[in-house]
């Protein structure tokens, strides 16, 4: 296969995989028997909660986060043959890690240790991933776009913040913060890979 076509393929993977993921838990919160964004956990839905999860939303949201962040390891050769400064390059290391993170909440249910440790991880490489990214863009001369990425960084950080000033950490309702997150990495990942087919010129 050709380099572009290859390369073609990648960038579209940044875009499918928040699809997969983001479709995936609104179609396994839409399928639960009891489901409540201000009383439940994203997590209730892959878990063993029968009041919550069922057959379906489990492989639904399970498999929709592993799927989802197999296909994200998948833009890294974009976003790597599109890098332009070691910073950038540090940033698409830990948006690497941040999808495996992401993949392995799917392979580790709600209950299953290391379950809470990679629920964490994600979301702080997350922040970590968005500021190093963005301080790279920055640098590269694209100053909007890093604010931007920098922002997105801010904005699942402050999520949890106002969560954790609001009440008790572990309370009904986790599932706010955690789809700022969510909605964030998707919004990060069809946006750059728009941005990197663009600067690639693949169309």
């Amino acid at each position: 296969m050709p380099a572009d076509r290859l390369r073609r393929a990648s960038a579209a993977a940044g875009a499918l995989a928040p699809v997969l993921t983001l479709g995936a838990i609104f179609a396994a919160t839409l399928l639960s028997p009891s489901f409540s964004w201000t009383a439940k956990a994203l997590s209730n839905l892959g878990g063993p909660d029968a009041a919550v999860a069922t057959p379906t939303t489990r492989l639904l949201f399970n498999n929709g986060l592993l799927l989802g962040g197999l296909v994200g390891l998948g833009f890294g050769p974009t976003l790597l043959a599109a890098r332009r400064n070691a910073v950038e390059l540090a940033g698409v290391a830990l948006f690497g890690l941040t999808v495996v993170a992401m993949a392995l909440i799917g392979v580790f249910p709600q209950h299953r240790d290391p379950h809470f440790a990679v629920a964490v991880a994600f979301y702080v490489l997350l922040s970590l991933a968005c500021w190093t990214y963005g301080a790279g863009n920055a640098l590269a001369g694209a100053r909007r776009r890093g604010l931007l990425t920098a922002g997105a960084g801010v904005a699942n950080l402050a999520a949890w913040v106002v969560w954790g000033l609001t009440g008790p950490f572990v309370r009904p309702g986790l599932a706010l913060p955690e789809i700022v997150g969510a909605t964030v990495f998707g919004v990060w990942a069809v946006a750059t890979s728009v941005d990197v087919r663009r600067r690639l010129g693949l169309g």
